[in-house]
């Protein structure tokens, strides 16, 4: 139960950290709101790798979950596959420009990723701002 609370409590830093940031990045480099409405992938590769990628890391997470039982594993997994996809996500509209620019965006939120996970890994910083 703890560590499901210390799970929460990291991702909601780390996502209020990446939308901090990822405002200051649109006004730094003039890169314009994405629009909500429209397709958010560049072309149907882009959308069948993502898909691909959704698809073996279920499929791995299972297989984690089951032959090793410390969450830790499973932690490192979820982190790995989320900065997995952002660096394709990135790399395909790197690729394909569809908005110029963008893929500043989510190269910041696989460095944030990277970043926050290496932290919680060499330091209790949860316990220690928190007591948990």
């Amino acid at each position: 139960m703890m560590f499901l609370l210390k799970a929460i409590v990291f991702i909601l830093i780390v996502i209020a950290i990446i939308t901090v940031f990822e405002i200051g990045l649109r006004k730094f480099f003039h890169i314009g709101k994405r629009d909500k409405t429209k397709q958010r992938y560049v072309n149907e590769f882009h959308k069948r790798g993502e898909i691909g990628l959704i698809v073996v890391f279920v499929l791995s997470y299972i297989f984690v979950l089951n032959n090793y039982s410390e969450a830790q594993w499973s932690y490192l997994w979820s982190a790995f596959f989320f900065t997995a996809l952002q660096l394709f996500r990135a790399y395909m509209e790197w690729k394909y420009p569809i908005r110029p620019r963008e893929y500043i965006i989510h190269l910041f939120a696989a460095v944030v990723i990277v970043a926050f996970i290496l932290i919680s890994l060499y330091t209790d910083w949860l316990n220690w701002l928190f007591g948990f």
